[in-house]
């Protein structure tokens, strides 16, 4: 099925909801406000998930392209104080603005040809494969949960093993007065 995409039509509120799933009625809104002016443009919002979940919530978004650029930038800049404040910052002004750039190209590229005259076609199968291709990963949260457990278990033997293998590091945490020592 080969697809056209208008320009100037804008996007339906079925089409949205059918795109984004759950949540839709808060990013509703936030999109029509990137498009008041006719066009689209980035206007100031703030999305705290985008904020603190950073790349797992790009994935939870089907935003895949997004996710890798965030770690990979994560990993060079590494993780010092004031890094993930500022990255956290940029990721929340800009998130629900890459979403809605995402989710209006995807939607008009799924739009059939025969809708290219104006309205929309708001028929089910369309709805369908929206939902189909847009929507969340419902497994992001439970695997970013087991990675962070998994980090969390990993570094607790590693520091384990660590202070009782390197003297320097004995030093660091000397033991205690109390009974368990």
């Amino acid at each position: 099925m080969e697809s056209f995409v208008p320009p100037s039509s804008p996007l339906a509120a079925e089409e949205v909801t059918a795109y984004v799933g759950p949540r839709a009625d808060r990013y509703r809104p936030r999109f029509d406000r990137f498009t008041r002016s006719g066009a689209a443009r980035f206007e100031f919002s703030w999305n705290w998930p985008a904020a603190f979940a950073g790349m797992w919530w790009y994935l939870y978004r089907k935003m895949y392209g997004w996710a890798l650029l965030d770690f990979t930038l994560s990993v060079l800049f590494g993780w010092t104080f004031f890094v993930p404040i500022l990255w956290g910052v940029a990721r929340a002004v800009t998130g629900d603005y890459l979403y809605f750039r995402q989710a209006d190209r995807k939607i008009r590229e799924a739009r059939p040809i025969s809708s290219a005259g104006g309205a929309p076609a708001a028929d089910a199968a369309h709805l369908a494969r929206l939902a189909a291709e847009g929507g969340v990963h419902a497994w992001v949260p439970w695997v970013a949960i087991g990675a962070i457990l998994l980090v969390l278990v990993l570094a607790t033997l590693f520091f384990g093993l660590a202070s009782n293998t390197f003297p320097p590091f004995r030093e660091l945490w000397p033991e205690g007065p109390g009974r368990w020592t």
